[in-house]
């Protein structure tokens, strides 16, 4: 029987029958993969204490017989992350992450730089040492740039004016055309448009093109963070296609 492993972190799971769980991770080496857990729920001894939200494990598993979902063989503990799921906020925000991961890729498409921030990301949350806020807007923008949805920062995207020459001290973000537009330039639906500060796009555009260390060092004014947190919490829903339900709930419980 074909097996393989890998280091994962647990995205989601659901209930299947009486005993057994669908859980899906996100793996270093395959991606995002769905497996089934059986008799996870009946035996207490059997993955007790592992298979909880955004755990970091290794998994072994196997292909099914009957060219079913993978069966999950062995887990072992890396990262428990339970200083998140001990706090609502940090839960919260966790959630998101991981819904978005969930919602937004392929299954058995290795993509490690993305598994990388996701596991850097949650750890940093655990530890309680980064503001969640600003973490949040720092994985965002780095996971759009990771999956090639890059919001353009640099210049309008009509004219190309650099962003550094336009003369005023706003520009609008446009969610239809994924980037700034200058107010020269702009005339479309006022539904999809909201106003940024240049200050603000400037450290957006600039957390697209430093690492994640050093965009962590960064310091958001108020006025920033709440740009910032506006235009990626519309930008994130408009391209994926739906509202996230942990994006909902976490704009409730601010």
């Amino acid at each position: 029987m074909i097996c393989f492993s890998s280091p994962a972190i647990l995205l989601k799971r659901t209930d299947f029958g009486d005993f057994d769980l669908i859980v899906s991770f996100f793996s270093l080496r395959r991606g995002k993969i769905s497996v089934i857990a059986k008799n996870a729920k009946k035996s207490r001894k059997r993955f007790s204490g592992l298979l909880e939200p955004f755990t970091k494990l290794d998994i072994v598993c196997r292909r099914s017989r009957n060219n079913g979902l993978p069966v999950l063989q062995e887990a072992s503990m890396r990262a428990s992350f339970m200083g998140i799921r001990g706090a609502l906020l940090e839960t919260a925000y966790a959630s998101y992450w991981t819904e978005l991961v969930h919602g937004w890729l392929e299954e058995y498409k290795a993509q490690p730089e993305i598994y990388t921030l996701l596991d850097y990301s949650l750890g940093a949350l655990d530890t309680g040492n980064a503001c969640p806020h600003a973490l949040s807007l720092i994985f965002q923008v780095r996971f759009l740039g990771l999956t090639g949805f890059a919001p353009h920062l640099a210049s309008c995207m009509d004219c190309e004016r650099p962003l550094e020459s336009i003369d005023t001290n706003a520009v609008v973000f446009d969610l239809a055309k994924g980037g700034i537009v200058c107010n020269g330039c702009y005339a479309g639906d006022s539904r999809f448009r909201m106003p940024i500060s240049k200050g603000t796009a400037k450290l957006l555009s600039w957390i697209q093109s430093c690492d994640t260390d050093a965009a962590m060092r960064l310091r958001f004014s108020g006025q920033s963070k709440a740009e910032a947190q506006r235009v990626l919490e519309s930008f994130v829903p408009y391209h994926l296609g739906r509202m996230p339900k942990s994006l909902e709930f976490l704009k409730n419980l601010r």
